[in-house]
């Protein structure tokens, strides 16, 4: 074989390889994280400016809810966990709680997808929803695969070493909320592998 065959050969043979190690990637994370398991570290933007990080280790906790805010009535269930997350954030942001929403509305609901609004359509959301904690944009639903979710209402309470501490793929009453928080901090029952905080 001439040495020009060899190297397009060889080339054929390295792009067909890294495109089934990402169809491979793509199919490992086709399933949602579940609690015990590490969160991706990610970066996104907020639609009101700045952006929001998740890494690990982060030292806080962090809620990311992915909803979905068109269409925008108060009876979805998207909308309905909007005044939760914002009494979350209120009780235990002194406490290092760090709660964030994530535009959802691509993945749709009940397996139908929806159409993502553009960067001013959120913007609006992050006002008629008077929003004090950031809106995030996730282009293209990379987020969202990252993690594996696959629709909205769907909500992750991140630990401090990174982990999802709880896992929930339905609206989350406040209470149930306000617990899993409070074992999050170091208030409660710690999930398997984790480590108390030591902090208080």
């Amino acid at each position: 074989m001439s040495g020009s065959r060899r190297s397009t050969f060889y080339g054929g043979w390295l792009a067909a390889t890294l495109v089934g190690c990402a169809a491979f990637s793509l199919a490992a994370v086709d399933r949602l994280i579940q609690p015990g398991e590490p969160v991706p570290d990610f970066t996104l933007p907020a639609v009101r400016g700045g952006s929001f990080e998740l890494r690990k280790p982060q030292g806080q906790p962090a809620l990311l809810a992915f909803l979905e805010t068109v269409p925008d009535t108060a009876d979805t269930p998207s909308r309905s966990q909007v005044a939760m997350l914002q009494s979350m954030d209120h009780q235990y942001r002194a406490h290092g709680l760090r709660v964030a929403i994530i535009d959802a509305t691509a993945l749709g609901m009940n397996g139908e997808p929806g159409r993502k609004p553009d960067r001013d359509a959120l913007i609006n959301t992050s006002y008629d929803w008077n929003l004090e904690i950031p809106l995030l944009e996730d282009e293209n639903g990379r987020v969202a695969r990252m993690i594996g979710v696959t629709h909205a209402p769907t909500t992750i309470l991140v630990a401090a070493d990174g982990r999802a501490a709880r896992v929930w793929e339905r609206p989350v009453p406040p209470g149930e909320m306000a617990v899993a928080i409070e074992t999050a901090l170091g208030n409660g029952p710690l999930i398997p592998g984790s480590k108390p905080n030591k902090s208080k």
